[in-house]
Formats: C-alpha cells, structure tokens, sequence
C-alpha cells in the first residue's frame, strides 16, 4: 500500500511540474499573439479613422466646390478628357476665354485622381477590417470550448488528492503571472486613453481646418458668377446629410440591441460563475474527506509495520528450524542419489545385454539367408552344367562349321560370368552387409545372359543352314561340271571342321572346371571372412556400449557437480552484492537526508519570503484596479450623458434643415425660370444664324430686324440697371444691418475665419486625394474580386469552424462520460484494494499455519533420523509434501505480483487522467490568451467610439455653419442674380490673389502637418518604452521561472529520498528471503535494520511536518482562489464589452460600404452636371451676345469691383484671425505633449517600482 501511494505521490508530483511549465509556455505565447493583435487593430483603427475623415470630406465638400468632378469609371475620365481638349481647341480659337477654365480643369483632375486614391485606401481599409473580425469569431469559439474545458477540469479536481499541493503551488505563480498581465493591460489602457485624447484633438484640429476650407470655398463662390452649379452642389450635400442622419439613426438602434444582447449574455456569465462556485466547494469537501481517509491509512500503515517487526522474530526462529530441516534432507537426499546412481548402473547392464540378445539373432538371420542363397547358387552351377552337356549334344549333332563359332559366343559368355562372379567376391569382401543383394542381382544378371544365350544359338543353327545351303548350291553348279572333285573336296572339309570343333570343347570343358574350383575357394573365403568379421563387431560393439555407459555416469556427475556449485557461487555473488548495496544505500541516504534537510529550510525562507512579496504586489495590483474601474465607469457615464446631448442637438438641426430645403426648393425652380429663358434666346440665335445662310437676298431685312431686337434689349438693359441701382441701394441698407449682425455674430466669424484658412490647407489635400481616387478605383475591382474570393474561403473556413465545433462538443459529452467511467474504476480499484489487504491478512495467516506445520515435520524428522535406512518412502513422500509447499508459496508470490500489476495498471489509467487534466489546463491557458486579445479589442472599439462621437459633433458644426451659410446666400443670390454677368472678369482677376493666399495657407498645412510628425515619433518613443518596460517585466517572471525550478527540484530531491525509503524496503525484504542461507548473518542485518527503521520513521516525521507546511499554503492558495474568481469575473465584464465593440464595429464596417455606394452614385451624377454645364457655357461663350453684354457701362463695373475689393479686405482680416487661431492651437498641441510626456513618464517610473 505504502509503495502504491508513494509511487502515484512521485508520478502526479512530477505530471503537475510539467504542467506548470507548459501553462508558463503558453502565457508567454499568449502575450506575444495579444502584442501582434493590438498592433494589428491599432493600425486597422488608424487606418478606418483616416478613411472616414476622407469619405466625410468628400461628401460636404460638394456644398462649396464649383468644379468638383468626382468620377468613378474610366468612361467619366475619357468624358473629362474629351471636354479638356475641346475646351483647349476653343481657348486657342477665341481670344476671349478666361484663363481660370483651364485652372478649374487641372483642379478637377487633381480632384479625380484623389477620389481614386480614397477608393483605393476604403477597400484596402475594408480587407484589413476583415481579419480582426475573423479572429475575433475564432476566439468566440475558442472561449466557448475552453469555458467546457474548465467544468471539466474543476470536476476532475475532486480526483486528485496527492496533487493539490503543487495546484496550489501553481495557482501561486498564475495568480502572479496575473498580476503582471493586469499590470500590463492597465499600462496600455492608459497609453491607449492618451493616443485617444491626442487623436480627439487633431480630429479637432482637422475638422476646424474643414470648416475654413469650406468657408474659403464658399466666399470664392459668391465671387464667382456660377450660381447654378453652388445651387446644384448644395441640394447634394443637403441630401448627403440627411443620409448620414438616417445611417447615425440606424447605427444608434444597432448599438441599443447590441447592448441588450451583451446584458443578457453577461446574466448568463454570471449564473455560469455561480454554479463553478458551488462545484468548488464541492470539490473542496471531497478534498478534506479524502484527506482524513489518508491518515487513517497511515494509522494502518504503522500498525502493519508493527506486525512486520513481530513477524520477522517468528520468522528467524523459523529459519534456523528450516536450517536443520534442510541438513537433513540434504543427507537424506545424498543416499537416495547414491541408490538411484546403483539402480541406473544395473539398469545400463541390463539395456546393453538385451542389445547383445538382438543383436545375435539378427547375425543368426543374416547367415541363413546367406546359406540359402549359396544353395541356390550351386544349384545353378549344376543345372548350367546340364544344359552345357545338353548343348554339347546339340553341337555334336549339327554341321562342324557352325561349331566353331557357336564355341566362341560361349567362350564369350562364360568370361562375362567369371568376370561378374569376381566382382561379387570382391564387393562381398568389401562390403560384407550388401551381399544378399548382390547375390539377388547376379540372379537376375545370369537369366539376362541366358536370354541372349539361346538367341545366339538360334541365330548361329540359321546362318550355318544358310551357308550349308549356299555351299550346297554352289556344289550343285560344280556338280554339272566337275561331279567327281565336288565330293571329294566336301569330304576333306567337313573332317576339319570336326577336328577343330572337337578340340575347342575340350579346352572350353578345361576352363570350366578350372573357372569352377576356383570359385569354391573364394567362396569358402568369404564365408570364413564374414564369420571373422561378425566375431569382431560383436566385441567392438560391448567395448563402445561399456565406455558409453561410463562416459554418461562421468556426465552427470560432473552436471550435478557443476550445478551445485554454480548455485553456492550465485547464492554468494548475491549475498555480496546486496551487502554491499545496503551499506552504499545506507551511507547515501544519511547524507542525502541530511542535504535535503537543509536544503528545506532554505527553500522554506525563500518561499515565504515570495509569499510575502506577492501578496504585497497583489494587494498594490487591486488598489489601483479599484481606481481605475471608478474613472473608466465615471467617463461612461460622461459619454451616456454627451450623446444624450447630441442626439438632442441632431433633432433639431434635421428640422432646420428641412425648412432650409424649402427655401432651396424655391430658389432652385426660379434658376430653371432662368435657364429656360436663356436657352429660348440660344435657339432664336441659331435659327437666326440658319436664316443667314438659307436667304442671302433677306440680310437687309434682317439687319433691320436685329437691330430692333437690339434697341429693346438695350432699352431692357438700362432697365436692368435701373433695377441694379435700387438694389444697390438696398444692398447698402443691408450692410448697415450687417454691420450690427456682426457685432451679434463676432464670435460665429471668428470660427469661420479659422475654418477658411483650414479648408484652404485642405485643399491640397483633396487634389492628392482625387490623384489616389482614380488609382483606387482601378484597384477597387481587383480587389473586389479578391475579397469575394475570399469571402468564399471565409464562408468554407466559417462551415469547418462549425463542423469542429459541433466536433468538440461532442468531444465533450465523450470526456465527460469517460471522467465518469474513471470515477466509477476509482470506485471499484478501491474496493479491490480492500480485497486485497483482506487477502494479504489471510496470506500472512496462511503462512503461520504453514510455520506450525514445520514445526510439526520438524518433530517426524527427528523421529524419522533413527529410520531413514528402512523408510525412504517416507522421506519421498515428505518432498513431495515440501514441494507443495514450496508450489503454494510461490503461488502467493505470484498473487503478489499480480496485485502489483493491477496496482501498476491503475496508477497508468491514473496518469492518462493526469494528461488529460494537463490538456485541460492548456485549454485554460487558451481562453486566458483569448480573453487578454478581447481586452485588446475592447480598448480599441472604446476608441472606435470616442472617434465616431468626435465624427457627430463635427458634424453637428457642420450643419451649423450650413445654416448659417444658406441663410447668408439665399438673401444675397436673390441681389446678385443680375451681376453674375459683371462680376466674371473681376472674380477672375481677384482669383490670383486668392491662389497666393491658398499658397501661404499650404505652407502654414506642412508646418502644422511637421508638427504632428513630431508627435508622432515622441508616441512612437513613449512606445519604445513601453515595450522596455514590458522587458523588465518579463525579466522578472523568469526571475520567479527560476524559482519555480528551484523549488521544483527540491520536491525532486524529495521524491529521491522516497525512492531511497523504498529501495531500502525492498532490499530488507530480499534480505527476508536469504535469512534461510545466511542465519548468523541475518542477526547482525536485523540490528542494522531495526537502526533504519528508526531512521525511517525520523523521515517520516519529518515528511508529516512538511505536509503541514503544505496545508498552510493550500489554505492561502484558497485565498488566491478567491481572488482569482474576481479577477476572472472583471475580465468576462471585458469578454462582454469586446463583444458589443466587435458588433459596433461590423455596423460601421456596413456604414462604409454605404457611403462608398453613395459617393459613386454623386460622382456620377456631379460629372454628368459638369459636363452639361460645360457644354451651356461654350454655347453662351459662342453666342454673339456676349459682345453686347460685355459693353456694360463702366458704372456697373465700377461698383461691382469696389464691392469685390471690400469683400476681399473682409477675407484678409478672416485670414489673419485663422493664422491667429492656427499659433493658439499649436500652443495647446505643445502644452499637451508636454502633459503627455509627463504622464508616460509618471507611468514608466510606476512600473519600475
């Protein structure tokens, strides 16, 4: 049991350090992505503000610029191009075009290529917009799993008792991590509110440069004589602000919801924290119970250990029984080897003379059947002897001539059966076992030979009959010639043939016989041979069975011999050896122990020493998180109560606006009155012109007629002027009135004074502008084909998302089951634990009796001494009963190691747990990451609003000034509706003036514009040391890293010792099993031992000690708990707030697509106006009108130019107050950095303390 618990202790002690290095890992990780992530929404913000400054630009501009052309597609551009020449080809045909119209079309170029470029800069803007709002869906889904994670992991808690200490010791060092990650969060918070402030006030900043831009454009305006064309621009920017009014509307309503959303969503949150509180508890209570269960197994630990004492007495008593037991049936087992090495000799005897009785009848078969093919043999001789005399007869009866050659045929014959018979005598010397079956072939051979025998006899009769025919023949033809020589020459041949016939039988008939005797000589040779032969084999073989038998004895001698001692050798190499390893382990375990002692209470002082710094920095880390929380909610409560304002101020503006739409409507449909008329009179002049051509013969007439027109057009004139002077007069009445207005309104010019010289900086700015327009447009399809693309990716990426997610959940549902399967093993491992404790008792039992029962055999043996000789049964029968014994033991031991094994199998389903408890912990070190980026984004949509507030109360100015302006204009376009043709030639020579003005109000934009430069690089600074005061904190969590690992080895170094206490364990137990050989020996081991023992349970006590060290740090980890639980309650408060930001900034994302459609649409519309507007002017130009206009009396001209050199005078005073306000806001800018500096300063000493 004890090794079980010290084993599992060492193996989740060793898991937990792991774990705490992995989650150290992951929050680096996370600092490092939340780092990348505020970078990347700092600059996807920077460039969102900059885009909605442009887009607000361009669609309010249009109230004041006169030759605007925002153009979209490359049609418009090859429309304005077409219309640039034809007005170039006109200039260079008539002297008396104006030199501004080419100026008004560089400027419209200028305004084209800028539009491009804002399109260029929306979509890239738009592109960027998409990956944070990516990522902050990812890291929804990753906040939902790591959120099921964590109940997991708060249910698996419960499980693991020998673990809480380094949990807590984990919860320690996360809860500081957690402290320098708020640290560093409140640092950028606050870096993040002054960026803020800074950019409100150059959003300031830029907007009163608007608005003197506008006022600029708006004097230049009333200069010039295109009073339809201002007309036309305003009723567009007036429907602009309506839009922008129903989208403000429409955003206010998506926020409302959003809000709502967001509540709801954080009521759950707060029910989801309630219940983790309640399984905490929980968890706690099965944590002290689980305890208690601890010490009562250590109770029942010391009391086995008792046992064990007691029982290893009984057990040496044992032993030396055992020892005389053993002497005894050593001696008994000598003489029954002795008996059964007699019984094996007599039983080798035995096998060798049954050998030799088999052997002999075996001889005795061979020999017969050899006599019996002898005896066939000589029968053969005899009946070829026979058939030779039968043959002789034959011979003798036939022809002597055939005699002879049949004679040489058996000559032939009989050497082949000489030659084979002489092998056969040979082979049988030989090869003396192969001659049965040599004499079965030679059989076989002699009836081949007999075969051809007789064949050849056959053949030899017919060929002698053949020739005794020819021969006869032959003498039948002599015959008939010589009849009497014939018969005496037969005669003397066939005597010859006898003579020669008879003598080779007899010399055939010698060879015979002699050929016979021999071959009985060799015969009885052989057979004189193979009875030798026989006689030897026979004693060859007993003198090898002899020297086998002897040989085999020698064996197993030796076998026994060498068995015996290979057994005393190894008996004693491990006796040494485990000597030799206690004294080594004994030695080392002192020392270790009292290293390790020392070491503790080193690491103890450092340990509280930590203690004691962290809860000071925690406690210095909630202070200033309490303050910051009251300041953030009290300017939420100031930014509620501003929009309340402005939502108020809006209403009322949207009424002044559409009662100025009525006076507009009415203005308007006077100038069609106009155009209607003007465009009459053109048409008259063309059919005039036509008339002049058609009838040459009418010009007289017609002249007539002309001048008649003429004379009523001059008479109307100098109505007109009439007319011209009243107003004069009226006009004069009415700048008196102004002149009071003005000392009413001196504050209202003031402002717009400071907005001309703004609008004036800004111009230049829109011809950049319209230069980036036309390349933006081109890019605008590509990258819209490039964002569907990706759209498409996102939408694929959006559907894996959700398949992975439904994955996980069921991942999910599976862990849970398995947690609860694991529960259920745990249930059921502890109740096999009991069996088997209960099992171990009835061994020990078991093995008692067992001692009895020595006992008792102890008492037969000493009775069965005096009659070992007559009862070796007996003693058979007592091994027998011996080693039953010896087969239960080892049973048992088996059962033993069995237990072991499933107590093995436990502790690895124990660490599979501990593996997935890491997993889960990674999966918290996750959403912690995911949560510190939320807060990242949150930052950044807090400045995301104070931005579009910034954008509302500009534009709330705006329309203030619209009014203003449309009040001023409608009274004074109804007065100089009769001028516009006067004012022309000194609008245009007042024009240079007003461009060098512009030139010097460009210069005073660059240097303003180098100042904000240089802002930048001391944020850019305050930058730099802020990442260096990152460093310094990161420096320090290595600093604790490192004392982590120091405290990390010394629960190694611990757990040494422990292993140390169990190897000594096992070694008294080997010595256990050895006292049955080394009994004096063992005496002096059990002294040393009961000397460990002590030593052990010195190191018990003082583990105990430890422990309870331990339990005070549990209970200040509860603490921190605690702590931790609020902490993590404020950041799902922060989770919920990056929600709403995300959604506001998905609506404003919408919003930009919105005005992007709106300002294509005016683009188009603007350069078709411009166009048709063009094309009226180069009719009036070319309408020979203009000559009599143009002879207007000097009079009129006189006044119009002393009315345009005093409004120039105004515009110059306007301009000196602009710069004035320009030298006051850069003061404001300095006092402001130098605050700022101040503050990053104040910030950066903080951190260092």
């Amino acid at each position: 049991m004890e090794r079980a618990a010290w084993t599992r202790s060492e193996s989740a002690d060793e898991e937990l350090a792991a774990n705490v290095q992995s989650l150290r890992d992951q929050l680096r990780r996370t600092e490092k992505s939340l780092q990348s992530l505020g970078e990347e929404l700092s600059s996807t913000s920077e460039h969102s503000d900059n885009c909605f400054d442009e887009t607000a630009n361009l669609t309010l501009e249009d109230l004041v610029q006169p030759n605007c052309n925002y153009q979209c597609s490359s049609n418009c551009k090859k429309i304005a191009g077409r219309t640039s020449r034809q007005d170039f080809q006109r200039k260079s045909e008539s002297e008396l075009t104006p030199i501004t119209y080419d100026k008004s079309v560089e400027e419209n170029e200028r305004l084209r290529e800028k539009l491009n470029d804002l399109h260029e800069q929306n979509a890239s803007v738009a592109s960027q917009n998409h990956y944070p709002k990516n990522k902050a869906e990812a890291m929804n889904l990753e906040l939902m799993q790591l959120k099921t994670k964590i109940f997991y992991l708060e249910s698996t808690l419960g499980t693991r008792l020998v673990s809480i200490s380094k949990l807590e010791e984990r919860i320690v060092n996360l809860e500081a991590e957690i402290s320098a990650q708020d640290k560093i969060l409140r640092d950028t918070e606050d870096k993040l509110e002054q960026s803020q402030k800074t950019l409100m006030e150059r959003e300031s900043m830029l907007h009163r440069y608007k608005k003197d831009y506008k006022n600029l454009k708006m004097e230049l305006i009333e200069q010039s004589k295109q009073g339809k064309r201002t007309e036309q621009q305003r009723n567009d920017a007036l429907l602009n602000a309506e839009e922008l009014t129903r989208v403000f509307k429409k955003y206010n309503e998506k926020i409302i919801e959003k809000l709502e959303k967001v509540q709801a969503e954080k009521e759950a949150l707060e029910k989801h924290i309630t219940n983790c509180e309640e399984e905490k508890e929980k968890l706690n209570e099965n944590c002290i119970s689980y305890r208690k269960d601890l010490s009562i197994l250590e109770e029942q630990l010391r009391q086995l250990r008792k046992e064990n004492h007691s029982t290893k007495g009984e057990i040496k008593t044992l032993e030396a029984k055992n020892t005389e037991m053993v002497s005894a049936l050593s001696r008994s087992n000598q003489k029954i080897l002795e008996l059964k090495s007699e019984l094996n000799e007599k039983e080798t005897i035995l096998k060798e003379k049954n050998a030799l009785i088999s052997e002999n009848t075996k001889l005795k078969a061979l020999t017969a059947q050899q006599r019996n093919r002898l005896k066939l043999c000589h029968q053969e001789i005899k009946d070829s002897r026979e058939e030779l005399n039968v043959l002789e007869t034959i011979i003798s009866q036939l022809s002597l001539s055939t005699s002879e050659e049949f004679k040489w045929h058996h000559l032939k014959h009989q050497v082949s059966c000489s030659s084979t018979k002489e092998a056969v005598s040979e082979s049988c010397e030989l090869r003396k076992p192969l001659i049965a079956d040599l004499s079965i072939e030679l059989e076989t051979k002699e009836a081949e030979i007999q075969k051809p025998h007789a064949d050849l006899t056959v053949c030899n009769i017919e060929h002698l009959l053949d020739e005794n025919e020819g021969q006869e023949k032959s003498g039948l033809c002599g015959l008939e010639a010589e009849p009497v020589k014939f018969i005496r020459v037969q005669g003397e041949r066939k005597c010859q043939l006898l003579e020669r016939i008879s003598k080779q039988f007899e010399k055939e008939r010698q060879r015979f016989k002699k050929e016979i005797e021999e071959l009985r000589i060799k015969l009885t040779k052989i057979d004189d041979e193979n009875s030798v032969l026989k006689t030897n084999m026979a004693q060859s073989a007993s003198q090898c069975q002899i020297i086998l038998e002897e040989l085999l004895e020698k064996a197993s001698k030796t076998n026994s011999l060498e068995q015996e001692i290979v057994k005393k050798s190894s008996q004693l190499s491990a006796l040494e050896k485990q000597l030799e390893e206690k004294a080594v382990a004994y030695s080392a375990a002192a020392a270790r122990n009292a290293e390790l002692e020392q070491e503790l209470m080193g690491k103890n002082s450092r340990i509280h020493e930590l203690e004691t710094t962290v809860s000071e920095e925690h406690e210095q880390i909630t202070s200033a998180f309490e303050k910051a929380k009251l300041v953030h909610l009290e300017q939420h409560r100031e930014m509620e109560k501003q929009i309340e304002l402005l939502q108020t101020q809006l209403d009322k503006k949207h009424q002044q606006l559409v009662q100025q739409e009525k006076t507009v409507s009415v203005l308007q449909q006077d100038v069609i009155h106009k155009q209607h008329h003007i465009e009459s009179l053109d048409e008259l002049l063309i059919e005039s012109r036509e008339e002049m051509k058609k009838q040459n013969i009418k010009k007289d007439e017609g002249l007539k007629i002309l001048q008649s027109r003429l004379t009523e057009q001059t008479v109307k004139v100098f109505y007109l002027q009439k007319e011209i002077k009243l107003k004069g007069h009226d006009l004069q009445d009415t700048t008196e009135q102004n002149i009071l207005l003005l000392q009413t309104l001196h504050h209202h010019q003031q402002m717009l004074q400071q907005e001309t010289i703004r609008n004036g900086e800004l111009e230049d700015d829109q011809i950049k502008l319209e230069k980036q327009v036309s390349t933006l447009e081109q890019e605008l399809l590509k990258q819209k084909t490039r964002a569907e693309d990706e759209l498409r990716k996102v939408e694929e990426k959006l559907c894996l998302a959700s398949q992975e997610a439904d994955l996980n959940r069921v991942k999910v549902d599976e862990l849970n089951s398995i947690f609860r399967q694991i529960k259920l093993e745990t249930d059921q491992y502890k109740n096999e634990r009991t069996i088997m404790e209960k099992k171990v008792v009835q061994l020990k039992r078991d093995a008692e009796d067992k001692a009895m029962q020595i006992d008792q055999l102890d008492v037969t043996l000493k009775e069965a001494q005096s009659v070992l000789s007559e009862k070796t049964n007996e003693v058979n029968d007592l091994e027998d009963k011996l080693l039953q014994s010896e087969t239960c033991h080892r049973e048992a031991l088996q059962k033993i190691v069995e237990l072991e094994s499933a107590l093995q199998n436990a502790n690895g389903k124990l660490e599979i747990t501990l593996t997935q408890l890491q997993e889960l912990q990674e999966a918290l070190q996750k959403t912690e990451s995911s949560l510190e980026e939320k807060h990242v984004a949150v930052m950044n949509l807090t400045a995301e609003l104070r931005y579009c507030k910034g954008e509302i109360e500009d534009k709330k100015q705006e329309l203030l000034d619209m009014d203003q302006a449309l009040k001023e204009r409608n009274w004074e376009l109804k007065q100089r509706a009769a001028q516009i043709t006067q004012l022309d030639m000194m609008v245009r020579e007042h024009r240079g003036e007003m461009e060098q003005q512009i030139i010097q109000l460009e210069s005073n934009l660059e240097k303003s514009e180098l100042e904000v430069k240089e802002c930048n690089k001391q944020i850019e600074s305050l930058e730099n040391k802020l990442q260096h005061s990152k460093d310094e904190l990161r420096e320090k969590e290595f600093e604790i890293l490192q004392r982590d690992q120091e405290i990390n080895q010394l629960k190694k170094k611990i757990e040494r010792k422990q292993q140390s206490l169990e190897a000594l364990e096992k070694t008294v137990k080997n010595q256990g099993n050895c006292i049955g050989d080394q009994y004096k020996e063992t005496l002096d081991l059990g002294q040393q031992l009961q000397l460990k023992q002590e030593q052990l349970q010195h190191t018990h006590s003082e583990l105990v000690e430890t422990r309870r060290m331990l339990v005070q740090a549990q209970r200040e980890a509860d603490r921190l708990l605690h702590e931790v639980e609020e902490l993590n309650h404020l950041s799902q408060e922060k989770e919920s707030r990056a929600n709403r930001l995300a959604e506001e900034l998905g609506a404003a994302k919408v919003r930009e697509a919105q005005l992007e459609v709106q300002m294509q649409s005016e683009i188009n519309r603007l350069s078709a106006e411009i166009c048709s507007l063009r094309d009226a002017c180069q009719r009036e130009r070319a309408h020979p009108k203009d000559q009599a206009k143009r002879q207007i009396p000097t009079q009129h001209q006189k006044f119009g130019s002393y009315h345009v050199s005093g409004q120039l005078q105004q515009m110059k005073r306007d301009l000196e107050e602009a710069q004035d306000t320009v030298t006051n806001l850069q003061k404001q800018l300095q006092v402001r950095d130098e605050m700022f500096h101040a503050a990053s300063e104040a910030l950066l000493e903080g951190q260092e303390l």
